[in-house]
């Protein structure tokens, strides 16, 4: 039985996390991106938001970053 949407986003949503967890932490480079698997996702910060994007499958997720 194929994966319902749900279940699809569901997990990329938790794979995602586990970058945007890395970057809260202060790891910004060798990034490997989790739906394409290709090293090198790009991460800029502006106006409090963080976007990280990866030119090889163009995919993005634009996350908020508590700073103390």
């Amino acid at each position: 039985m194929p994966e319902s949407p749900e279940d699809r986003q569901s997990e990329l949503e938790s794979l995602w996390y586990e970058i945007a967890q890395a970057i809260a932490a202060g790891r910004t480079q060798g990034l490997v991106c989790p739906e394409c698997l290709s090293e090198g996702l790009e991460v800029e910060e502006q106006q409090g938001r963080t976007t990280v994007r990866c030119p090889n499958c163009k995919r993005f997720v634009e996350v908020g970053i508590a700073t103390a």
